[in-house]
C-alpha cells in the first residue's frame, strides 16, 4: 500500500495551516490542527459555543462535553458520485458522520475532526479498500468472503477468481473513490475554515 500521504494547505489570508491526514495503511482521514488566536480561554470557549450553536441543528442533543476546556459533538455531511457494476451506473450517495473534538487554552485552541462512519460503518472498512493495489484488493476480497457465511458466497468468490471481471470491478471502485476522498477532504477543510472565521470576526456579527 501507499505510505502515509499528510497533505498541508495553507489557508490564504489565514494565520496557521489545515491539516487533513490520509492513512493510507489503516484507511481513515482526519484533520488536526492547533490554532493560535488573539483571545482569551474564557472568549474562545463563549464563541466556539455560538459557533457550534449555529452549526449544527440540535447542537445540545448531538454534544457530549462541553465545558471550560473540551467540547466534543458529533456531525455529518453528504457526499457521492457515480459509481458502476454490472453494467450500470448509478448515482451513490453517502452520509458521513464524524466527531469534532474541541480544546481550548489561553490564546490557542486544538480542532480535531475524527472518527468519520459510513452510513452507520466504520469509514476505513470502505476507505481502505481505494487505496488498495489490484492484487491487494483481490486477495483482501478473497479473505472477506471467506469469512462470509451467506448468500452468494460461492458466486462472488468465482467472479473475484475471474481476472477480466474483478480488474471492472476494481477500476470502477477505484473511480469512485477518487471522486469521493477528495469531497470528504473538502468537507473537513470547510468545517475548520468556518470555525477560524467565526473567532477572527472581530465584530462578533455573523457573515452575510
Amino acid at each position: 500500500m501507499r505510505k502515509i500521504l499528510i497533505l498541508t494547505f495553507l489557508l490564504i489570508g489565514f494565520i496557521g495551516k489545515t491539516q487533513v491526514v490520509i492513512d493510507s495503511i489503516n484507511g481513515n482521514i482526519y484533520l488536526d490542527r492547533v490554532q493560535k488566536i488573539e483571545l482569551n480561554k474564557k472568549e474562545l470557549k463563549e464563541k466556539t459555543n455560538r459557533w457550534v450553536a449555529k452549526t449544527y441543528n440540535n447542537s445540545n442533543y448531538v454534544t457530549r462535553i462541553n465545558n471550560n476546556d473540551n467540547i466534543l459533538t458529533k456531525g455529518s455531511f453528504n457526499i457521492g458520485a457515480d459509481f458502476t457494476a454490472y453494467g450500470t451506473t448509478v448515482y451513490s450517495e453517502r452520509k458521513v458522520e464524524y466527531t469534532l473534538d474541541l480544546k481550548f487554552k489561553e490564546g490557542r485552541y486544538r480542532i480535531e475532526i475524527s472518527d468519520l462512519i459510513f452510513n452507520g460503518t466504520d469509514a476505513s472498512l470502505s476507505l481502505i479498500v481505494y487505496f488498495m493495489s489490484y492484487e491487494e484488493s483481490k486477495t483482501y476480497s478473497l479473505k472477506v468472503m471467506e469469512e462470509y457465511d451467506g448468500i452468494g458466497k460461492k458466486a462472488a468468490i468465482k467472479r473475484i477468481n475471474n481476472d477480466k471481471k474483478f480488474r471492472k470491478d476494481y477500476e470502477s471502485q477505484q473511480n469512485y473513490g477518487k471522486k469521493i476522498i477528495p469531497q470528504i477532504i473538502k468537507k473537513l477543510e470547510q468545517i475548520d475554515l468556518s470555525l477560524l472565521k467565526f473567532l477572527k470576526n472581530k465584530d462578533n456579527k455573523d457573515d452575510w
